[in-house]
């Protein structure tokens, strides 16, 4: 298929046509793998980081740090979504808001920076820090993604973790293992957030194959060069505003290829970061519903073993109701 064959596939703003019979379906794949092809990506290890693109990689880190400063010391709105009311609204009647937020250019690499929110109404901050921080269940969480989780430290405000992550498109499987340090900054008893930068990235060259094996750093198919992650929680409003920042350094795209590749590449993160949160709001609801399922448990095998059956039924019933008036005094 020629380039000219490409472009009529594409309508004028640069997005791709949605096909709805097979042949066209058929022919989109096709695009997608020439597309793969064009960026070296399918098991290739030729492609290295070079150093202009770290440097303008870590000018950029050190923005968005600067920016997350500025949130916690009050310069600008902790939240994102309160810096437009209607990204507010969207987001307490329920909508998960995903955005792609402008970055410079960069030589030889690109910058991906996205940005979701969410509400979830009726939990507490200590319920969604209980998931962030259930490191041993993120393949359970994130099974699409996540295939294995190591927790090499741990304390309070600070945890250095590896992860395996492995995202599957179009055909290719593209698989990274990094270190990660997470340090956690409380600002008071209602909002806290977390800064994630991975120390150490390796791509996985042929995973799943019998010669899988771990490339050196910095040289790779280009999934991923650099990653940091961003996460800001509050409790109010009767629930907790949860916000994602994610922002990784990846390849460039060969030149007068980037109106067809950049559609493809920047609908990518936007469906990462869906499913991501999507998977975080079911991940504390089954934990809550599993805590609340333990608890009921406990208290059926107290009241069996006790002798004062009915008391210990009142005495559990009026328990619940104090807990639960607690969780809202908690919530206003």
């Amino acid at each position: 298929m020629s380039v000219t064959e490409i472009k009529h596939l594409m309508i004028p703003d640069g997005q791709m046509r949605q096909f709805a019979r097979k042949p066209h379906a058929s022919r989109t794949r096709t695009i997608l793998s020439i597309l793969l092809c064009l960026l070296g990506a399918a098991r290739s290890d030729a492609a290295e980081l070079k150093q202009k693109t770290l440097q303008a990689w870590e000018a950029y880190a050190q923005t968005a740090n600067l920016a997350m400063e500025q949130r916690a010391a009050g310069r600008s709105p902790f939240l994102w979504v309160d810096e437009s009311p209607d990204l507010l609204r969207r987001v307490r009647s329920g909508e998960l808001v995903v955005s792609n937020l402008d970055h410079a250019d960069v030589p030889s690499g690109l910058i991906h920076h996205w940005v979701g929110a969410m509400f979830l109404p009726g939990v507490t901050l200590d319920e969604v820090n209980a998931v962030f921080k259930d490191y041993d269940h993120y393949p359970d969480f994130f099974r699409a993604r996540v295939v294995k989780v190591k927790v090499l430290e741990q304390r309070e405000d600070y945890q250095k973790i590896t992860t395996l992550v492995v995202q599957r498109a179009f055909g290719v499987t593209g698989a990274v293992e990094a270190d990660n340090e997470v340090h956690i900054i409380k600002l008071d008893a209602r909002r806290v957030y977390s800064l994630s930068n991975a120390t150490r990235v390796q791509e996985v060259a042929d995973y799943g194959r019998p010669e899988e094996r771990l490339l050196s750093e910095n040289r790779g198919p280009g999934y991923v060069w650099r990653t940091i992650s961003i996460n800001r929680l509050e409790q109010r409003d009767g629930g907790v505003y949860i916000e994602m920042e994610m922002i990784g350094l990846s390849r460039g795209i060969p030149m007068g290829f980037g109106w067809l590749i950049k559609p493809l590449i920047e609908h990518m993160p936007r469906t990462i970061m869906l499913d991501t949160l999507k998977d975080t709001r079911n991940a504390v609801t089954e934990r809550i519903e599993r805590d609340l399922g333990q608890d009921q448990k406990v208290a059926q095998r107290g009241g069996v073993n006790d002798s004062g059956l009915g008391n210990q039924k009142g005495s559990h019933a009026a328990g619940d109701q104090d807990r639960e008036r607690s969780r809202e005094n908690h919530l206003q």
